[in-house]
């Protein structure tokens, strides 16, 4: 009798991942999750402790030894609600901005508009530990339940208004040395496939986990977000590596902080 192999799935701990990741013990039993949060992820993965993981796109540009899953990610084509750059200030006034300890995509994205559309050209500091800072990143499931700021914005809409095109926050990677990525595909998509069809009830789900109407749970899982990466996304994702590229190469991943588990969704 064949023998399953027990694939290890590294995931995110936010309501934007859970149509992703939700279902992958249904549709693969033998699958062991671990939750990461996003400036982790890529850690374990190209460590060999997981078989793939659900990283943030800046991550994934940066490791040539990743290989990324066909067609499935954590998109938006415009507004999110969930990946902000909140200020206590006018942004005209902005002079430190404190970035999220948890994600380098958002934190390399506000530094792409705050250089393009929001065209600023005095100097900005930017911080992890800036307590009185005048603007801070704020991103997932934090950035759901946030109290409004003076003036907030909205970081991928401010994309998609720039470029024209979605933006890719986080895909599914394995090592490209992985013998089994057109299994470990399989499982992702069919993952992927059950988490769509079932959107109201994951979204009573993270109305529970955040405290939050399902309603607005509703539509920010089947409005502000989509999970497919076809052409459009692909090409977002080539002007992001582009655009950041200068900025990625100043600092290396912060995979600081203990890797420890983080509660799940279930």
């Amino acid at each position: 009798m064949d023998t399953v192999q027990a694939y290890r799935f590294s995931i995110l701990p936010y309501a934007n991942a859970v149509p992703l990741v939700h279902f992958i013990t249904e549709v693969y039993p033998a699958a062991e999750l671990l939750y990461r949060t996003p400036h982790l992820a890529a850690g374990v993965l190209s460590e060999g402790v997981v078989d793939a993981a659900l990283i943030p796109v800046a991550d994934y540009f940066c490791d040539p030894n990743l290989a990324m899953i066909p067609g499935l990610g954590i998109c938006a084509d415009g507004d999110v609600t969930s990946v902000l750059l909140q200020c206590r200030r006018p942004l005209s006034d902005v002079r430190v901005i404190r970035l999220d300890p948890e994600s380098r995509t958002s934190n390399t994205l506000v530094r792409v508009l705050i250089r393009d559309p929001f065209r600023i050209t005095r100097p900005i500091e930017y911080s992890l530990a800036a307590d009185e800072a005048d603007a801070h990143v704020c991103i997932g499931d934090r950035a759901m339940c946030a109290t409004p700021a003076m003036e907030t914005y909205d970081l991928t809409g401010e994309w998609k208004r720039m470029t024209g095109f979605p933006f890719v926050f986080a895909i599914w990677a394995v090592r490209r040395s992985c013998p089994h990525i057109e299994e470990i595909s399989g499982i992702l998509h069919r993952a992927k496939d059950r988490g769509c069809q079932s959107l109201v009830e994951l979204a009573g789900l993270c109305a529970q986990r955040l405290g939050l109407p399902e309603n607005h749970c509703y539509e920010y899982l089947v409005d502000r977000l989509h999970y497919g990466v076809g052409p459009a996304e692909r090409e977002g994702m080539d002007l992001f590596r582009g655009l950041a590229a200068s900025l990625l190469k100043q600092g290396a991943s912060h995979r600081e902080g203990q890797d420890t588990p983080l509660p799940g969704w279930s």
